[in-house]
């Protein structure tokens, strides 16, 4: 195994679309989900070591508010990120609509570099009729990609359940390699 790089990573996207648990399951396999929103102030930083393809990374990952009361401060945050992980709540159309200003706030920010979309909540597909279809939300990584000039994949997940909870960062992982 070599050694690899400690990557800076950011965690966008609106208030309570399960961006802090989302990143707690990844941090700790073992955290039992907590119930009840707690919102994010500024900013919560936290580090995962992990092995992908014999290659041990680092991702310092920042995890920003997503409430419009913070978008003022973010831009200091931006500051030599390598990598966005963009989340929407996929039984919320509103944040699927807002990632449009997300990503404008990022790319004005970080310029181009690669982010991964992730439509999280799938568990709760069945529970609401209001959800973003798949084919939508993968037209507009496609918009996401031709902006960045860098595929962005779209994951959806469960931070809750943890479905594919992991996907995200390994494959943002992947991209932040190949880009080296």
């Amino acid at each position: 195994m070599s050694a690899g790089e400690t990557y800076k990573v950011l965690i966008c996207g609106d208030y309570a679309v399960g961006k802090t648990t989302f990143v707690k399951t990844f941090l700790d396999e073992d955290k039992a989900f907590l119930e009840g929103y707690k919102p994010t102030i500024g900013v919560d930083i936290a580090r995962k070591t992990f092995t992908l393809d014999s290659i041990e990374i680092c991702f310092q990952i920042w995890d920003l508010s997503g409430q419009q009361s913070f978008k003022t401060i973010r831009p200091q945050f931006y500051n030599r990120s390598d990598g966005v992980i963009l989340v929407f709540d996929i039984t919320r159309r509103d944040s699927f609509t807002n990632l449009s200003s997300w990503l404008e706030e990022i790319l004005d920010q970080t310029g181009r570099i690669p982010i991964v979309v992730v439509g999280n909540k799938i568990d709760l597909v069945n529970k609401t009729e209001d959800i973003v279809p798949q084919q939508e939300a993968k037209e507009y990584v496609d918009h996401v990609s031709s902006l960045t000039g860098i595929n962005a994949p779209y994951i959806q997940a469960s931070a809750i359940n943890r479905q594919n909870n992991f996907d995200p960062f390994i494959t943002l992982g992947k991209l932040l390699i190949e880009k080296q």
